[in-house]
């Protein structure tokens, strides 16, 4: 595949995830401004800690499967027998895990709502985590089949629809219940999401006619499990950090701050999905098809890259400038103290999306060991300055932990993947990265002196970056009359200035 192609292709796959993961940023501005009216911090900061708890028991009793799973269907594509045996061993063993996760869920409700909230008033709405578990680990062995045969529009369209349904029936038990609905707001996402799934994987090749016993089950997820463990490990302790890192808040300041915390990460995590929704859809599957051909990889990784950083910053640099309208328009006046947390949080996701294009390679790779490693930096580097800087910096530690953790993990990822893999970026990619990083420092420093310099500043960055990625759009062959037009007005007005 050529340069060009090759670019048109992340770029068709970008936009089809990009774009549903603009409609869903847009409902899910919509659906945090009615939880900031309806709630407040304090229930704004329950939902965190719910949602949290959910998260982090699909990680513990998913096992990992999921991402072997994608990786094993991506790799076996022209062996279909050996895909089906792939995808029904996904299935059942989700299906396990899953009332297993129940089960343990509902016999120590009582335990999780002590922990959580130093009280056993939550434990129906643990025990409604619980279901939410089981359902996420079923809808997630059928995104992963969606993902491991690449169906970009399929996984689209779960990401528009199910954040629509979500939004509806979510906001309506709010208003209809107050904050007894918020456990219904939890539920529906998973719930959701896994009819969507089984809707949309039912399209594919059947999988009926293949018969396993219980012998080639148990060897199947035995090899699937070994490699799953180990990024099983790797999502705990990224899910596990940030349920520690709310509790901490909670424990040293109080729920209302989790609230505030709750708010910059909802923020910073929606608006960066359209960009790592991308990867994960696309190029994880691609990357892993070609690892071998490493100066294929090489290309595919360094182009990733470029066009993640390229579209990416004019989203980047407008919540980084504009932060306190952000924050004042998706919550309120009450979230004021977000509103930091938030610039840093978007100078760290620069820094993340600079890392997960390399972090790819040690999945592709099969290197679960390594893997494990380097995510554990992230986390141990983020947890240990969260709990020993929040007595000197308050909430505000959560987002100078954020850049300093990723710039960590950046930086050690890197040097592994030079290692293992002998991958350097080319020249253009380092030249990007240096911009992008140079622009948001100084957007950032400029937060400091007057927020009117900042906004002034961050709008010349916005309109200079939006005209990189028309450029390049140019570039790869995208033909449209009004890219064109705007580009040639640009370089007139440069012509002009010189």
């Amino acid at each position: 595949m050529s340069d060009q192609n090759s670019k048109k292709q992340i770029l068709k796959s970008s936009s089809i995830i990009g774009g549903a993961s603009v409609i869903t940023i847009f409902i899910g501005l919509i659906k945090v401004k009615a939880l900031a009216v309806l709630l407040g911090p304090t229930g704004v900061g329950l939902m965190g800690m719910l949602l949290s708890l959910l998260g982090l028991g699909s990680t513990i009793f998913g096992l990992g499967l999921g991402t072997v799973g994608v990786r094993d269907i991506a790799i076996n594509r022209d062996n279909p027998e050996k895909v089906n045996q792939v995808r029904k061993a996904l299935f059942l063993a989700n299906v396990i895990l899953g009332l297993f996760a129940l089960i343990l869920v509902i016999l120590n409700r009582k335990y999780l709502s002590n922990w959580l909230f130093d009280n056993t008033d939550q434990q129906w709405a643990i025990c409604f985590v619980g279901v939410a578990i089981f359902v996420s680990l079923i809808g997630g062995a059928q995104g992963a089949v969606l993902q491991g045969f690449r169906k970009i529009n399929e996984q689209a369209k779960i990401k528009i629809i199910g954040a629509i349904l979500s939004t509806i029936i979510g906001l309506g038990l709010i208003w209809w219940l107050g904050d007894k609905g918020i456990i219904g707001f939890v539920v529906s996402v998973p719930i959701i999401g896994c009819f969507l799934g089984f809707y949309y994987t039912r399209q594919l090749p059947k999988i009926s006619s293949v018969k396993l016993s219980w012998s080639q089950l148990w060897l199947i997820w035995k090899s699937m499990a070994t490699l799953g463990f180990v990024y099983m490990l790797s999502g705990f302790m990224g899910e596990g950090t940030k349920l520690l890192v709310r509790e901490i808040l909670n424990q040293k300041l109080d729920l209302t701050s989790v609230g505030y915390f709750q708010a910059a990460w909802s923020i910073s995590m929606t608006y960066i999905g359209f960009v790592l929704g991308a990867m994960a859809a696309d190029y994880y599957p691609r990357l892993t098809e070609t690892i071998n051909n490493k100066k294929q990889a090489h290309e595919l990784i360094n182009q990733q890259t470029e066009i993640a950083l390229v579209f990416a910053a004019p989203i980047l640099f407008g919540m980084l400038s504009f932060a306190p309208v952000v924050i004042h328009l998706l919550y309120s006046n009450e979230f004021i103290p977000a509103i930091e947390i938030l610039r840093w949080q978007v100078v760290g996701d620069i820094l993340k999306i600079i890392a997960w294009p390399l972090g790819f390679i040690v999945l592709s790779l099969g290197k679960g060991k390594l893997f494990f490693v380097l995510e554990m930096s992230w986390n141990a580097v983020y947890l240990l300055l969260v709990y020993f800087g929040i007595h000197y910096f308050n909430i505000e530690i959560t987002g100078y932990a954020f850049v300093l953790a990723y710039l960590f993990y950046l930086i050690v990822t890197y040097i592994s993947v030079v290692k293992v893999f002998d991958f350097k970026w080319d020249k253009k990619s380092k030249h990007l990265i240096v911009k992008i990083i140079l622009i948001s420092s100084v957007l950032l420093v400029s937060s400091y002196i007057n927020i009117w310099l900042c906004m002034v500043l961050g709008a010349i960055s916005i309109v200079i970056s939006a005209l990189s990625a028309l450029k390049v759009l140019d570039e790869i062959g995208v033909n449209n009359k009004k890219i064109k037009r705007v580009i040639s007005l640009a370089y007139k007005f440069k012509n002009l200035r010189k």
